[in-house]
């Protein structure tokens, strides 16, 4: 029975989010253009079969008859603590990038908590990397140019979804045919607002910041829990680092990570000390980590409706995380 509650506090929890997503992304200015196109993909990494939706946003440039050079390609994962939201919550960044660069943005609609529990969400966004770098030609895009960005949990798949990814190719190198394996190389990475280390309880996480701004009531916090850690995990297992990343070794971050990343955090925020951290972590591995903090906010901030107020915060940060995008998709690849 009390997994029966559970499923309907998600239900509610998705309703309430889908109006205030709704608010945001069709009543805030500046409004987004929909995706171009869709594209349901069948999930292949792990034991739970299905379909993963992929919504295609595409800059004015594009063209899927070759008649432009392949378009580099950005893979997004939403947020929602792998319960709620969808692939269509991060339009406007989607729109920003597309109007700023020659990217096509990608946005994953993974299958999410409590009906498909960790792992399930992370196979599904490795799977979607596979399809897209393996349909890379048809599309006209340029697999050898690819980034990941993220927002929240999202945030944090962009980080394990690359860990994932670099164990998904090993076993396929190992088991499949040469002529049969997909080739790419995640060459850039926006992270906003990551959690990257869940041994640490919300209580733990709201102590670490004296600025906290409370966002996610502990209800909600509770429900994204008790949905995506099922069955229930003790804190000591929660350092798997497809869960919590600051807990990888130094070697495979610096194998699967790229040299330049950006990551945007919220004064206010109950995950930037550990976000600080991992950043620092990151930094002494000898990568490029282009940071910036937007002050005054909590987590969450770019997706609250403003209305006809727009969001000059959201619009520094999402210009700073591509700015270091358009550089890594510059980079010539060795």
């Amino acid at each position: 029975m009390a997994r029966v509650g559970l499923f309907v506090k998600v239900y509610i929890f998705r309703a309430l989010q889908c109006i205030f997503t709704y608010l945001d992304i069709y009543c805030s200015t500046p409004i987004p253009a929909r995706a171009t196109f869709k594209r349901k993909v069948p999930s292949t990494v792990g034991k739970k079969s299905g379909k993963i939706g992929l919504l295609f946003y595409t800059p004015a440039s594009y063209t899927q008859t070759h008649k432009t050079s392949p378009h580099p390609i950005l893979i997004n994962f939403h947020g929602g603590g792998f319960t709620v939201g969808n692939a269509h919550d991060d339009a406007r960044w989607a729109q920003a990038v597309t109007q700023n660069t020659n990217a096509v943005v990608i946005s994953v609609d993974y299958r999410r908590a409590p009906e498909c529990p960790f792992p399930i969400g992370i196979e599904d966004c490795v799977a979607a990397v596979l399809w897209i770098w393996e349909h890379a030609s048809a599309l006209n895009l340029d697999p050898s140019r690819t980034a990941f960005s993220g927002f929240s949990a999202g945030g944090n798949l962009a980080y394990s979804v690359a860990i994932r990814l670099q164990e998904e190719l090993e076993l396929r190198k190992n088991r499949d045919s040469p002529s049969a394996l997909v080739t790419g190389k995640l060459v850039g990475l926006a992270s906003f607002y990551p959690s990257t280390d869940w041994t640490k309880t919300r209580e733990e996480r709201d102590a670490s910041n004296p600025n906290l701004i409370p966002v996610i009531p502990k209800s909600l916090f509770r429900a994204f829990e008790e949905s995506y850690f099922f069955p229930a995990r003790s804190r000591d297992s929660m350092a798997d680092p497809l869960l919590s990343p600051a807990f990888a070794s130094d070697e495979i971050l610096k194998a699967v990570l790229p040299d330049s990343m950006a990551l945007i955090m919220c004064s206010g925020d109950q995950l930037l000390h550990e976000e600080v951290q991992f950043m620092e972590r990151l930094r002494g591995l000898g990568k490029t980590v282009e940071d910036y903090t937007v002050p005054d906010t909590g987590h969450g901030w770019d997706k609250q409706p403003t209305f006809r107020k727009g969001n000059a915060s959201r619009d520094a940060a999402y210009a700073m995380a591509i700015k270091s995008l358009q550089a890594s998709w510059a980079v010539p690849n060795m």
